[in-house]
């Protein structure tokens, strides 16, 4: 059985403003046919599939249009991330076909999702974004506390909610293994895992302080022994960048977003991975090929004076939505529209002058100051230089007559 794991679609997301709707397009067309290709059975998808709990018309369209034809040649197994609304990502969800699995709700979690057969099969467990304290009620399983007659709740935190889930899964794999079934387990939790390395794209997830789940926690599946029903993969969602992450005997990766969101992600080789049911290792884990996303529009960090980003610029570069840092001791005369004539997808220009600015005395001294003080001061710290006797004047003159006219 062939199984692709991938996450963090964020339909409807933008790069500073620009709209990346062709890229999601571009790369759900490449997934269809690497699918078709490589007789994909199942396709994982680990959480935010959207980037709004509430999102726009135009993404739950094009969500729609992406899930239903791709449903049309494999199954698809979808859990909801920190992104996305739960409730209405999964408001539907007994009504689907067997094609199309979407899994929101925490109290489902501990029951296998069967594909394929015990011979060619794997059982998946979908975990959704756990917000502890929406869950640490519901996933309990301590001790009943005689006041309430309920369950004393989970601790506040990510680690002991993902705990419990956990310990759901090995319960239900538990009793497989039991009745025989060996089929390779695979879990799909939306979390911030210990050691994992994330971009600016991603949304903190911290509460109470405690936003990590520890890596070791997938190897006993939230108890305090590693079980004989181990998983055989994790199928992560959350982090952005494609990683495994080290220190653990189960094999854990991050397939990552499919499209860069953020320049933090620069030359970073966005990935899908694929997993091979019948090439389990001789202790039962799942390791993945990673396959390269071709890219629709590069992103592109550029640093340098306004002659070195003029002169000779690289067509590659030009093609890319860019970050571009203008390092001239002085503003260059019409830094933005000249650059935007050369770099037309530039979303992000700034000018960094090596020239020391004006020291800051605090907000105490700020309030002391004249408004002429300050826009002085402004237009230095602009400009990256000292201004002319003509130009302080200008500014000295505005501030005379907006006086006079108040």
């Amino acid at each position: 059985m062939q199984i692709l794991h991938t996450s963090d679609w964020h339909v409807g997301r933008t790069l500073h403003g620009e709209s990346l709707s062709d890229s999601i397009d571009a790369f759900f067309t490449w997934l269809k046919e690497l699918v078709i290709q490589r007789k994909v059975d199942v396709v994982l998808i680990s959480g935010d599939v959207f980037d709004r709990s509430v999102p726009p018309v135009h993404a739950v369209r094009q969500l729609s249009r992406y899930l239903t034809d791709l449903a049309g040649h494999t199954r698809i197994i979808l859990t909801s991330g920190n992104h996305d609304g739960p409730i209405r990502l999964g408001m539907f969800s007994d009504l689907l076909s067997d094609s199309l699995v979407i899994e929101t709700e925490p109290e489902r979690i501990g029951t296998a999702i069967e594909c394929g057969t015990f011979d060619d099969g794997a059982l998946i467990y979908p975990v959704p974004y756990l917000e502890p304290d929406l869950v640490r009620q519901i996933l309990s399983d301590q001790e009943i506390d005689e006041e309430t007659s309920l369950p004393v709740p989970l601790a506040r935190s990510h680690e002991a909610v993902m705990g419990a889930a956990l310990r759901r899964i090995h319960n239900d794999l538990r009793k497989r293994r039991a009745q025989g079934d060996v089929r390779p387990a695979i879990a799909m939790p939306h979390a911030f895992i210990t050691g994992g390395s994330a971009s600016d794209s991603e949304r903190n997830i911290e509460v109470g302080g405690v936003a990590h789940v520890p890596a070791g926690i997938f190897d006993t599946l939230g108890g305090k022994n590693a079980p004989v029903a181990h998983l055989a993969y994790v199928a992560a969602g959350h982090l952005h960048r494609p990683q495994q992450i080290s220190g653990t005997v189960v094999p854990v990766f991050y397939s990552g977003s499919p499209v860069a969101y953020s320049f933090s992600e620069y030359r970073v080789t966005k990935r899908v991975y694929l997993l091979d049911t019948d090439a389990v290792d001789e202790a039962g884990y799942l390791h993945p090929q990673p396959i390269a996303i071709p890219v629709h529009r590069s992103i592109a960090v550029l640093r340098g004076t306004m002659d070195q980003l003029i002169t000779d610029p690289d067509p590659n570069d030009q093609a890319s939505y860019c970050s571009i840092t203008v390092t001239d001791d002085l503003r260059p005369d019409r830094m933005i529209p000249r650059l935007k004539t050369i770099y037309p997808y530039a979303l992000i220009i700034q000018h960094e002058s090596s020239l020391t600015p004006p020291s800051h005395t605090g907000v105490s001294a700020v309030s002391s100051r004249s408004d002429t003080e300050i826009s002085l001061e402004f237009f230095e710290l602009l400009g990256g230089a000292k201004l002319t006797d003509t130009e302080r004047g200008i500014i000295q003159d505005t501030w005379e007559q907006v006086r006079k006219q108040a």
